[in-house]
């Protein structure tokens, strides 16, 4: 079939339209994933956890992440994009991620974020990205987050900054992780504000 010249442009720009509506799909829906740190970022490696390994501290933080706020009354509200930041502020000495959990606001685990050790190194830095199409924690969504290390160490900080932008108005805010647990060698267990000391 012989296609002329304004045929064959309509034919083209039908397809690229098509095209381009397939990839726009393909990157919605990869949008909404919450990837795990280790999968795309590459100074992160997985680590060996025996369970004979002693370990000098073990400690659980809890941070809390907003998949949106409302503004005005209970029925409207604003999508946001968070980042979870795990940050190893010791110079010399790596930690371990045992667990990385995201949790929605009735309580329900909605992703394990670390199925196997990571290795935090010196310095280091771990994120995790809930985009903004990312609904489902909503504004009670919260990380915990269980780290381990095999000496002493300086405590990572951990905490997560929400961001909305594209709007009228653009907002940003950070939450700061609060420790539930700690427990180091040859002490018992603290828990709430006893952790927090």
């Amino acid at each position: 079939m012989k296609i002329t010249f304004g045929k064959r442009k309509r034919l083209n720009a039908g397809l690229l339209a098509c095209v381009c509506a397939t990839l726009s799909g393909c990157a919605q829906q990869n949008a909404t994933e919450i990837k795990p740190p280790q999968s795309w970022q590459a100074h992160l490696e997985t680590a060996d956890l025996p369970t004979n390994l002693v370990l000098y501290v073990q400690e659980t933080i809890y941070v809390p992440i907003y998949s949106h706020i409302y503004h005005e009354d209970d029925t409207r509200f604003t999508l946001l994009t968070g980042t979870l930041s795990i940050r190893n502020t010791d110079s010399k000495t790596p930690i371990i991620l045992r667990s990385i959990k995201y949790y929605a606001s009735d309580g329900k685990m909605l992703q394990d974020l670390c199925p196997n050790p990571v290795a935090l190194g010196p310095m280091a830095t771990a994120d995790i990205v809930v985009p903004r199409t990312h609904s489902q924690g909503g504004s009670g969504a919260n990380f915990i987050v269980d780290w381990v290390a095999t000496r002493k160490v300086s405590e990572p900080l951990v905490e997560a900054v929400m961001i909305s932008s594209g709007s009228a108005q653009d907002l940003s805010f950070v939450s700061r992780g609060v420790v539930t647990s700690h427990t180091e060698a040859d002490s018992k267990p603290a828990t709430g504000k006893e952790a927090r000391r």
